[in-house]
């Protein structure tokens, strides 16, 4: 079989068309995306021959729109938040709408998420690559910054999505995919999965969820070095801190290893990143869900420079300069027990 790219009509936004791409590799493994929000629709592999999704998703645009959770798309000019939604840059202070308290999160509310991106792709290959413009005008950044997102599934069921940045100014950039995982099917519970995060440290926050500027080391609830049960860390974390759910930030120790690994009883995915943060995110996303407090069925994972970074020493570099386009690379790859 060859592989294949096809497109569907997927609803209206904005008195613009939005349509699903579909690209199928030779083992009949289809990754998905919409051109709404240049989102992560979905990843289908096969497990005992029959299709299994790994990634949650919505049946219809409206769902999509009104989440508050940006499930599976493309946020940015900068992933995470921004402290008091001020930054400096070349000299010059900048003071953005805030959106999230006093603060700025995900690029606020004129982000990539709130765009339909333009696409191209060769029906036989296995890339779409969608294209979209950030104007200064509309988000307050510095600079009109274009981006072009490419998603590719390889014939080793690896789904790379490359992010290229380029602007009129120089601007700051770091955007994410937004996408949660439940490798058993969004029915599920992720309870019973396997989590590895290789990382020795966290980013410290405040109270309002903006980093402090320092790193600590993981209490045993926040270890998943060595791949425990999110539900044994969920219990830890319940003896340790009273907390339910996990939203932190992980720094990546070792660019040569994955960045983190799900694990379920058919399979694992890999995850991997040239950035130097890990973001997981407990959550129950679709509103009909009922579950009790602990329990969840999905996890967002969201790889990126660690957040906040323009206003911290040591946090990454996320500047991007006029003239000098930027591509960051994330990497998934799904290896079913089937075909190891």
């Amino acid at each position: 079989m060859r592989r294949t790219i096809s497109a569907v009509p997927f609803g209206v936004y904005q008195g613009e068309s939005v349509y699903l791409y579909t690209i199928e590799n030779i083992h009949h493994s289809k990754l998905k995306v919409l051109s709404y929000a240049a989102t992560w629709y979905d990843f289908e592999v096969q497990v005992d021959r029959q299709p299994h999704s790994l990634v949650l998703h919505f049946d219809n645009l409206a769902d999509y729109i009104e989440t508050p959770y940006q499930v599976g798309k493309t946020v940015g000019r900068v992933a995470g938040r921004i402290g008091n939604a001020t930054f400096s840059l070349n000299g010059q202070t900048y003071h953005l709408p805030p959106n999230n308290g006093r603060h700025l999160l995900h690029g606020g509310d004129h982000g990539l998420q709130t765009h339909n991106f333009r696409a191209r792709f060769d029906p036989d290959g296995d890339t779409v690559t969608l294209t979209t413009t950030l104007a200064s005008a509309d988000d307050g950044f510095p600079g009109d910054l274009t981006v072009t997102i490419s998603y590719t599934l390889k014939a080793d069921d690896e789904v790379q999505i490359s992010y290229y940045g380029v602007t009129t100014a120089d601007t700051l950039f770091n955007p994410t995919c937004h996408v949660y995982f439940n490798l058993d099917g969004q029915a599920a519970l992720i309870n019973p999965q396997q989590l590895r995060i290789n990382s020795t440290k966290l980013v410290h926050t405040n109270h309002e969820k903006v980093p402090t500027g320092v790193f600590y080391v993981p209490s045993p609830a926040y270890d998943f070095r060595e791949q425990p049960t999110i539900q044994s860390q969920l219990d830890r974390l319940i003896q340790e801190t009273g907390r339910t759910e996990y939203d932190d930030c992980y720094v990546l120790d070792h660019q040569d290893e994955p960045a983190g690994v799900l694990a379920t009883t058919h399979g694992r995915l890999l995850i991997n990143t040239d950035r130097n943060g890990l973001v997981i995110f407990t959550a129950n996303s679709e509103r009909t869900q009922s579950y009790r407090l602990g329990d969840y069925h999905a996890l967002a994972v969201e790889l990126q420079t660690l957040p906040d970074a323009i206003n911290h020493h040591g946090f990454g570099d996320v500047v991007l300069r006029a003239g000098q386009p930027r591509t960051y690379v994330n990497r998934y790859q799904s290896c079913q027990n089937s075909n190891q």
